[in-house]
């Protein structure tokens, strides 16, 4: 996907719409009667659920439609037939909206920017004033990141394209199918063979940080299991500014990891959200302050805006 203004098609979200309107109706009228409340049961509720990502599986050319859709008064370009339709509206990774709470005039981290769907909403939180630093190694993420970036005219934000990790260096991305775009992670030696593979560069938060020569408020963490190498990468900026960590676990090892480099830190984790009720998953956005900033955070937790989950 190049730099050039991509053709959209509304035809193309209409009918990915249609599809998973059908699906919902289906999972409603059928599969909640007939199927067994079992984890497999479940699996294939949310197969129907995402109709348009199973068309886009069997015509792999679909997966690079382009469409675009306008909510919170953004103009919003995306993929119709992957997981991007899961992007597209208010309703997304609220609990991460909240856990990050911008404020004018910050400066905010979105490591694992995606297509942009946060970073448009954090640039509009921090203002004119503010800045919105958006990684995002996947390139066809990266490509639609920046239109999103361009057609919102989004001046307070930067997109870097560059995976971060606790060293940098030049490795691989591995994408589990063209419908899952959002999932792209390191390649490692166990990944499947077939799965696809396109060349990064990674780079240590910390250098990214010196290169900029910004500060930062928060920094927000989404890189599909790599979590705690990039909080490696960036311990001298988080040990420097201090800045809200918001991040999202992969599996219970992963979180288990997180809590240790997190106390390592010196910092505090206030809340653990699951962040996925499919029995396959096991994910967590976590909110680590520093002691500077517990009681404030403290005190929110009190009047019951987060839901924390015990250590």
């Amino acid at each position: 996907m190049g730099d050039e203004r991509p053709r959209v098609s509304y035809f193309g979200w209409a009918l990915a719409r249609s599809l998973r309107i059908l699906g919902k109706v289906w999972v409603k009228c059928i599969g909640e009667a007939l199927l067994p409340p079992t984890p497999l049961a479940q699996l294939w509720k949310d197969r129907f659920l995402h109709l348009n990502e199973a068309v886009g599986q069997v015509f792999p050319l679909l997966t690079f439609v382009i469409s675009c859709k306008t909510f919170e008064g953004t103009r919003f370009l995306f993929r119709p037939f992957t997981d991007d339709a899961d992007k597209v509206s208010g309703d997304y990774e609220k609990i991460v909206r909240e856990l990050i709470s911008p404020k004018p005039s910050e400066v905010v981290v979105d490591a694992g920017a995606n297509i942009g769907t946060h970073t448009v909403w954090l640039s509009k939180k921090v203002g004119p004033s503010g800045l919105v630093l958006a990684i995002e190694p996947e390139p066809n993420n990266y490509a639609i990141l920046e239109l999103n970036r361009r057609i919102n005219n989004l001046s307070n934000v930067i997109s870097l394209r560059v995976a971060l990790s606790s060293r940098a260096g030049i490795g691989k991305l591995a994408i589990p199918r063209l419908t899952l775009m959002g999932q792209a992670k390191i390649r490692r030696p166990s990944d499947p063979s077939d799965s696809l593979a396109v060349p990064v560069e990674f780079q240590t938060l910390d250098n990214v940080m010196m290169s900029q020569r910004i500060s930062v408020s928060a920094i927000k963490i989404d890189v599909e299991g790599a979590e705690v190498s990039v909080l490696q990468g960036a311990m001298n900026t988080v040990s420097k500014f201090n800045p809200r960590l918001i991040v999202e676990t992969h599996g219970k090892d992963n979180l288990l990891q997180l809590r240790t480099v997190i106390k390592g830190l010196g910092f505090i984790s206030l809340a653990e959200v699951r962040a996925s009720s499919r029995p396959d998953e096991e994910r967590h956005f976590v909110l680590a302050v520093s002691s500077q900033e517990q009681a404030v955070w403290s005190k929110r937790n009190r009047q019951g805006r987060l839901a924390t989950v015990a250590h």
